[in-house]
């Protein structure tokens, strides 16, 4: 009899739990929470998730040969560089209809001159975050943000009237600042292009060092006027972003960004990169940069860069 009772009370706990909703415990499988109740261990198996992350982080060391065209910064020479390239993306989603996005990308390259002038070009940093909000299948809700500096000096060589060389500053850490911010509608085609128009835009320039309005003896910096820090504008914004493998040894990205103030011309920075992979850590890459910003050039800036050097991913 003690026997059968304990059996009851064993048959008479299951069947309260299966007879009451219970949500179960959450479980962590793979950067995947996953919402698991008690009663779908006796059926199918299927998994309710709850949302993911997923990480992505690549390293290279290359080195470069860039061909400048029409650059205002830098006199255009050709040179040999050694780059360093860093890129981390993170992306949350709940499987459902949010998405965030984040990708901070580095690039700092070490430059000889045949004068024996060595720099810090390229020294570019950008944090991307993009929320989007799904409404239709491809369609969508989103928000844009990229900010981007450089990290070390940065200086303009002259040779002066008594045979010395001289260098003037031109750029240094958050000098510019340039934080471009937009809210609006984006057409996704999974694996193959993002397209977001921001209807209401923004683009905040600081500078920091009050240093470089003497040093180009100018009277305003990147738009910024000297007795100034900073310049805020609001306009329209346009993003476009390429980012597929063309093959199993070919990826390409392309990243367009346009600024449109209401007063002012448009503002375009593209970075269009076409990487193909030797081996498992071998990797040559083709880099384009071009930059139109009225407020700093009327001349349409464009930087070629060829690399070969070593790559992996995490």
């Amino acid at each position: 009899m003690h026997t059968i009772r304990m059996g009851g009370g064993v048959v008479l706990f299951c069947a309260c739990l299966m007879s009451f909703p219970t949500s179960g415990q959450n479980l962590v499988w793979k950067d995947t929470i996953m919402l698991v109740g008690l009663n779908h261990l006796a059926d199918s198996g299927s998994l309710m998730i709850k949302f993911r992350i997923t990480q992505d982080l690549e390293y290279a060391v290359t080195c470069s040969n860039i061909l400048v065209i029409n650059w205002k910064h830098d006199p255009n020479t050709n040179q040999v560089s050694l780059l360093q390239h860093v890129k981390y993306q993170s992306q949350f989603n709940n499987n459902r209809n949010l998405k965030i996005s984040n990708s901070f990308v580095h690039d700092l390259g070490i430059q000889c001159f045949f004068d024996s002038i060595s720099r810090f070009q390229p020294d570019e940093n950008t944090l991307d975050t993009r929320l989007e909000f799904s409404l239709s299948k491809n369609f969508s809700f989103s928000a844009f943000s990229r900010l981007s500096t450089r990290l070390f000096n940065a200086y303009n060589y002259a040779t002066g009237t008594s045979g010395t060389l001289c260098k003037t500053l031109n750029a240094s850490f958050l000098t510019p600042l340039i934080w471009t911010m937009s809210a609006g509608f984006g057409w996704t085609v999974p694996r193959f292009v993002t397209l977001s128009v921001g209807l209401s835009s923004a683009k905040l320039t600081c500078v920091y060092n009050k240093v470089i309005f003497d040093q180009l003896k100018v009277s305003d910096y990147y738009g910024v006027p000297k007795d100034k820090n900073h310049i805020f504008e609001y306009g329209l914004s346009m993003h476009l972003l390429v980012d597929r493998d063309v093959s199993n040894r070919v990826h390409w990205n392309c990243d367009v960004l346009m600024f449109k103030n209401y007063k002012k011309p448009v503002d375009v920075v593209l970075n269009n990169l076409v990487g193909i992979r030797i081996n498992k850590f071998l990797k040559t890459s083709i880099q384009t940069h071009l930059l139109y910003e009225s407020a700093v050039s009327r001349h349409l800036q464009i930087e070629n860069m060829f690399s070969v050097g070593f790559c992996f991913n995490l």
